[in-house]
């Protein structure tokens, strides 16, 4: 989709991808965040440089959920994310 919003990780944030799971350490806040199932796979797509449309057909596709669902949950989480400092 053209005019996407790209996101990229700032350098001092680290992570550690545990089972499914994603466990994030911003290091000028000392904060770490841990990321479920879902979560963790949009972040995989933020590492991968995947546009966020890209990000929920994969959401679609690997937990089998609606293209509504997989975009809210997608939309919410990139929000989330970039509010704590941790997306840029």
């Amino acid at each position: 989709m053209p005019g996407e919003t790209t996101y990229t990780i700032p350098d001092d944030v680290l992570t550690a991808q545990l089972q499914g799971e994603a466990v994030l350490l911003h290091l000028q806040t000392k904060s770490y965040y841990r990321l479920n199932a879902t979560a963790a796979r949009i972040w995989k797509g933020v590492e991968d440089r995947l546009e966020p449309s890209q990000i929920v057909n994969m959401l679609m596709q690997e937990f089998a959920v609606p293209r509504k669902t997989a975009q809210t949950e997608t939309e919410r989480t990139l929000r989330d994310l970039c509010a704590r400092g941790l997306l840029t």
